[in-house]
């Protein structure tokens, strides 16, 4: 189950950089630039917590890999 919550508020922003994040993310509208600049934070910040967990567990091994095709 989902539960969206909207939220108004003020922002102080660039409008030249407002207008040329939306012109480089093609976005429609300001909300949709913004909505799009928060979630690739959120994923940047994602990735880098991925890179620090590398080699933290010695004793981790590559699962076995998929094979798909006919059985023989």
């Amino acid at each position: 189950m989902w539960i969206m919550i909207c939220m108004r508020t003020t922002l102080n922003l660039d409008e030249r950089l407002l207008s040329d994040a939306m012109a480089a993310a093609r976005a429609p509208t300001k909300t949709a630039v913004i909505e799009m600049g928060l979630r690739e934070l959120l994923a940047k910040a994602a990735r880098e917590r991925l890179v620090l967990l590398y080699g933290s567990d010695s004793r981790a091994k590559a699962p076995a890999r998929r094979r798909y095709g006919p059985k023989s």
